[in-house]
């Protein structure tokens, strides 16, 4: 099968020869395909010279004509200009043109006509395209490649997204991420691109998705130097999000292999942010651990773990100091005495499970070893329930979700919630509807979850901290020192 390419000036007589010769012979001819492209003449000179720098050709004249060896895109193979297409025609085929010079002066006037009338219409269809600007940081981070083709075909966000992959270096993985997208083919995908610059990645985004990883490599730093002048990309990364993002970008903090201090860069990026109000528009995901809990105690009362709500994970992450609130925890479709379709009747999860020792005692430890069992099974990284937990907050977080009465767990700000009056971010339960988030007013808490709360926020004042900061997460990197997890019921 033969494919061809025909390019040149849309008035050029020349290139109105070649096509019409191409029309001719794909007309006779069922293996003979065509491919034809009018370039703006005022644009020639400068689409020629990087079709032929990119193909290693040399050539000057309009047409130019080449063989691809497959469908558009593939290798391709120069013939020439629009002489040594007739010649090849006429050589393989016994086929020619027979039009004079005036009938095809008259066809490349026509073709210009037509050419300026197709542009003019394309721009109308682009200026009534409302661009969603969603910036992705770190698109080398594992969690991309189970989230993206989530995000793009459940219509999370508007049909026309244009996606930016940032990140320092342009490497082949990036490369390969990027047509990997592409091949997608997602219908509310309308643009894709890769860039280094911070500036032109988060210029005007709507949504900005922040995997970046905690430096590894960080060098010891002397007592007297800045804090900003280290590797710590979150630093970086907020200020360049505060000076370019819309004032109502959305702003979601998400690594993982620094997953354990996603709640304190989540407060360290609220301190640069300056236009951009992060008490409404940042949020930390700590929605990995809820799914966590939810899957254990599933488990144990052997129902699907999408029947079980209102597990709240409060405090920081699994490493450090936290509480795991199923004080509201509630169950449905459950095998007992009272059956009722799934999502209308509700049970209290903690008089469910027969065994209050298990979820004094075990209950906390499976939690935290889970994800460590699972890696050891798959002999890698687990990566799905956190990929989905991405997916899950972002969905909850950008579409109307009126009739969810659930409470899920983010690392939000939690001054003037549940009684804390430190200015923290912190894991707490919150209520998503209308494309955003609020905390539950007149909460009631026990006793016990206030006097454990307030060694979590005790602990948290300290870990936020400049000092702290200073001497972790910016002279060690991601090695952080640790607290013993705290845990009441």
């Amino acid at each position: 099968m033969a494919k061809f390419v025909i390019a040149g000036k849309a008035n050029c007589p020349y290139f109105a020869k070649a096509e019409l010769l191409g029309d001719e012979l794909a007309l006779n001819l069922p293996g003979f395909k065509i491919h034809k492209i009018p370039v703006d003449p005022d644009h020639w000179d400068t689409w020629l010279k990087d079709l032929c720098q990119k193909n290693n050709w040399k050539h000057s004249k309009s047409p130019i004509v080449w063989r691809e060896l497959l469908d558009r895109g593939g290798k391709g193979i120069l013939l020439g200009d629009g002489n040594a297409f007739q010649e090849y025609a006429l050589t393989y085929y016994g086929i020619k043109c027979e039009l004079t010079s005036g009938d095809l002066t008259k066809i490349g006037t026509e073709n210009e006509e037509t050419f300026h009338i197709v542009e003019q219409e394309h721009k109308k269809v682009l200026a009534s395209i409302i661009p969603f600007n969603l910036t992705i940081s770190n698109p080398e981070s594992p969690a991309l490649y189970f989230i993206i083709n989530e995000l793009l075909n459940e219509n999370v966000f508007s049909k026309d997204i244009f996606i930016r992959l940032y990140c320092k270096n342009h490497t082949e993985n990036i490369e390969g991420i990027f047509m990997e997208i592409q091949d997608l083919a997602s219908p509310h995908l309308r643009s894709i691109k890769v860039v280094q610059d911070p500036a032109e990645a988060f210029k005007d985004c709507d949504f900005a998705i922040i995997l970046d990883d905690l430096d590894e490599d960080i060098d010891e730093k002397n007592e007297d130097e800045d804090l900003e002048k280290y590797k710590n990309p979150y630093i970086n990364l907020a200020k360049a999000i505060d000076q370019n993002a819309k004032q109502n970008c959305k702003i979601l903090i998400s690594p993982f292999n620094s997953r354990n201090e996603t709640y304190a860069l989540v407060n360290l990026v609220s301190k640069y942010l300056k236009r951009i109000n992060p008490k409404k528009y940042l949020i930390g995901n700590s929605m990995c651990d809820e799914m966590i809990a939810k899957a254990i105690v599933a488990h144990r009362l052997r129902i699907n773990p999408a029947y079980v709500s209102n597990v709240i994970v409060m405090g920081q992450n699994l490493s450090d100091s936290f509480y795991v609130d199923l004080t509201y925890a509630r169950v449905t479709d459950f095998d007992g005495a009272v059956w009722a379709k799934t999502g209308t009747h509700w049970l209290n999860l903690i008089s469910m499970v027969a065994d209050k020792q298990w979820i004094n005692k075990d209950f906390i430890s499976l939690v935290i070893d889970r994800e460590n069992s699972v890696s050891e099974m798959l002999r890698r990284k687990s990566i799905l329930v956190f990929a989905q937990s991405i997916v899950k907050l972002i969905n909850l977080w950008n579409l109307p979700h009126e009739k969810d009465t659930s409470l899920y767990s983010a690392i939000v700000y939690a001054k003037g919630n549940y009684g804390i009056k430190e200015d923290i971010f912190l894991s707490i339960p919150v209520k998503f509807e209308k494309e955003s988030y609020f905390c539950i007013k007149n909460f009631k808490m026990s006793d016990q979850t206030e006097s454990v709360l307030e060694e979590i926020i005790a602990d948290t004042k300290t870990r936020i901290s400049k000092k702290f900061i200073d001497d972790y997460y910016v002279k060690n990197g991601h090695d952080v020192k640790l607290v013993t997890p705290k845990v009441v019921y």
